[in-house]
């Protein structure tokens, strides 16, 4: 098809420059030691971690939790633990008074009723972000999930530049996660910094793989699991690496079912649960990724990954 030339306004001796985020480039500069970071979901399968990443690294850290959950190890040093909802108006604002960064890592209950998932998940980021706003919060690092990612032929890698089809599936906690991610470009488009990692199969301390494993997927069917402590360490990189607007997928090991689940499935079948784990959706609709823009963006290579023997050994609950 012709189309009308396009004259550069470009000198032809002018260089060429890579601009990075300017956002993330200030943050490579900042001493973090001085700023305050929150994080919500502190007593979460990854909140738990981020919280000790955040500590060992010197960075203060208020960690909010809800009433019904375990309290953080007092041991925790430069942690001042909150106690709280982000569904509670003034409780959110009292975390997030003072606080510069913030990391979401908020799910829905694996006992939420299926007709207010999506509901909650929507209003509950949304809340996030207006109150962040109000308490002029500098940037925000959500944790989603990699199943967000569009389904590639078997023996390919997904990446991030592929997105899941809303209703191309029946998995409503798959859906609230698509769902938090629009509004993270929503509010991206309307100024906010954001940045969004997606975690595949997590696995380590604390992770009991007994109710994926019983899931019915083909032994050959791919899979990639990354252990929690690794996403802990990436989400602190987001906060200072990320560039605005994008998506990290953060993931590890790609193998097979049969491979990842050997020694966790069940050895008798009864009856199925009637509502398997929440973040089943990465197990169903199993495939490799590449983390490759991650690791590039992300320097996750200043820190090695904890060895593969854990998915089967030092994971137990």
């Amino acid at each position: 098809m012709w189309r009308w030339p396009v004259r550069s306004t470009r000198p032809s001796n002018a260089k060429r420059y890579v601009v990075s985020n300017p956002l993330a480039t200030i943050l490579q500069d900042v001493d973090l030691r001085t700023q305050r970071t929150l994080v919500l979901g502190a007593t979460g399968q990854l909140g738990r971690h981020l919280v000790r990443e955040l500590s060992d690294r010197g960075w203060p850290t208020r960690a909010l939790r809800r009433w019904q959950s375990e309290p953080l190890s007092p041991a925790l040093v430069g942690v001042e633990e909150v106690v709280g909802d982000i569904f509670d108006p003034v409780a959110l604002a009292q975390a997030l008074s003072g606080v510069n960064y913030v990391f979401y890592c908020v799910a829905p209950d694996a006992d939420t009723e299926p007709g207010t998932i999506m509901g909650r998940a929507v209003e509950g980021i949304r809340r996030v972000f207006e109150a962040g706003r109000g308490a002029g919060v500098d940037r925000f690092v959500v944790v989603s999930c990699a199943a967000t990612v569009a389904r590639v032929p078997p023996g390919s890698y997904a990446d991030e530049r592929g997105h899941y089809l809303p209703g191309s599936g029946n998995d409503l906690f798959l859906e609230s996660k698509y769902a938090v991610e629009q509004e993270c470009y929503r509010y991206f488009a309307d100024g906010m910094d954001i940045v969004m990692l997606l975690p595949t199969l997590l696995v380590g301390p604390g992770i009991d793989l007994t109710p994926f494993a019983a899931l019915e997927v083909p032994e050959g069917q791919g899979l990639n699991c990354v252990d929690v402590r690794q996403v802990a360490f990436a989400a602190a990189q987001a906060l200072r690496y990320g560039r605005s607007g994008e998506r990290y997928i953060i993931g590890g090991k790609n193998a097979t079912a049969g491979e990842l689940f050997e020694g966790w499935r069940p050895k008798r079948r009864g009856r199925r649960p009637r509502r398997g784990p929440r973040d089943q959706a990465i197990v169903v609709r199993g495939q490799w990724y590449s983390s490759a823009r991650a690791h590039h963006d992300l320097h996750l290579g200043e820190r090695a990954s904890p060895p593969d023997a854990t998915v089967d050994q030092d994971l137990q609950v």
